[in-house]
């Protein structure tokens, strides 16, 4: 039986121009909150940002902080109950993905955006060959044949790098090493040129080498085909060359969004602040031990009075166990959640040594 392809009033938003003053992606104080047994847990509480075609959004923060959670909702892939979103919106292409159907959001799933998740074992069906897998998008979306689907499912492996795409077509999951299945899952997810890639952790658990590849790999894609990405990962390093923009998370919020150069160079949270520290420095003759942030992060059915990362921080006040802090904005854009975040000593005496200089520059009136 032929399988409908369309809707008949369904049209193609990938088409659709953005609409003027909009951007290809918005986020709009995004709250998705899951009601348990043991309380509500505000796992994304917040979360705002924008992107546009040809962008790369970093999304850096420990297990737990609502990173997945918040792509998850813009996917349509949160099962509601127990998920409930309490406010907030997602706009692609000036369209509100939050009150589409499921029916509607089956379009925009893997053709407009399209996600690599975080275990291609798992996420791969061991019982259907790899061609049949990226085959199934195609003819869902595109109205492609059973062999147009595999004439264009080999070509997608040999373009991510796979050698003898034409039998490892046939092969199974299990046949694939961890870092082939991760470039069988970055082929599926542009097997139907979405306007958007979100990468859930695309590099956890490959070497070192594999990572560079996967990353660089999926740079290319970008500079052939204009996607946006959206890189998700707990890593700050693995950004640190890839993301134009980069927003930090922790307890299912924003506590700070900048440029690359500006959280970088100009990180004003004492929690970026762990993540730089804790990136493993080049070789140097002297040894030195990694700087971990000690603690744990918090419950998020029971999450601190004041600011989230009070517990843990080092340089905590009374005001922060009490008071959550208001973003504090530079000009540019940039903005922290940090009570001391405006003050350029505080900054300019604690900061790591990469961020220390943009203090500098903001005490004599420059910007954080």
């Amino acid at each position: 039986m032929a399988r409908k392809k369309k809707q008949d009033n369904w049209v193609e938003l990938e088409s659709q121009p953005v609409p003027g003053g909009s951007h290809l992606l918005e986020v709009d104080d995004l709250k998705m909150y899951f009601h348990t047994q043991d309380g509500v847990v505000k796992a994304v509480d917040g979360v705002s940002y924008t992107l546009d075609r040809g962008e790369t959004l970093g999304v850096v923060g420990e297990s737990g902080s609502g990173k997945s959670v918040t792509s998850l909702t813009i996917m349509g892939l949160i099962d509601m109950p127990p998920g409930r979103i309490e406010g907030g919106d997602v706009r692609y292409r000036g369209k509100s993905l939050l009150k589409m159907s499921e029916a509607e959001m089956q379009h925009i799933r893997g053709n407009d955006i399209a996600m690599i998740f975080q275990d291609p074992m798992t996420s791969l069906n061991p019982v259907y060959t790899i061609g049949r897998q990226l085959s199934e998008g195609m003819r869902l979306h595109l109205g492609y044949s059973k062999d147009q689907a595999m004439k264009r499912s080999i070509e997608l492996l040999s373009m991510v790098g796979i050698p003898n795409a034409e039998q490892r077509v046939k092969d199974y999951p299990h046949e694939f090493s961890g870092g082939m299945r991760q470039r069988v899952m970055i082929a599926m997810a542009l097997a139907c040129d979405p306007d958007i890639l979100i990468a859930d952790e695309p590099t956890t658990a490959l070497d070192v080498t594999i990572q560079a590849q996967i990353i660089e790999l999926m740079q290319q894609m970008q500079e052939k085909n204009g996607n946006a990405i959206i890189m998700i990962t707990h890593d700050l390093g693995v950004v640190a060359d890839v993301a134009d923009k980069i927003m930090v998370m922790y307890a299912g919020s924003p506590v700070e969004f900048g440029t690359a150069e500006e959280i970088f160079y100009g990180s004003m949270h004492p929690y970026t602040w762990g993540l730089i520290r804790s990136i493993p420095k080049q070789i140097e003759d002297k040894k030195q031990p990694l700087t971990p942030i000690k603690g744990n992060p918090p419950s998020l059915v029971n999450a601190p009075k004041g600011c989230p990362f009070s517990p843990r921080c080092p340089y905590a006040k009374d005001i922060c166990h009490q008071k959550k802090p208001e973003p504090f904005y530079t000009s540019t854009g940039h903005y922290t959640k940090c009570h001391f975040a405006n003050d350029p000593e505080f900054v300019k005496a604690n900061a790591p040594e990469t961020s220390r200089s943009a203090a500098a520059r903001a005490s004599k009136g420059g910007e954080a």
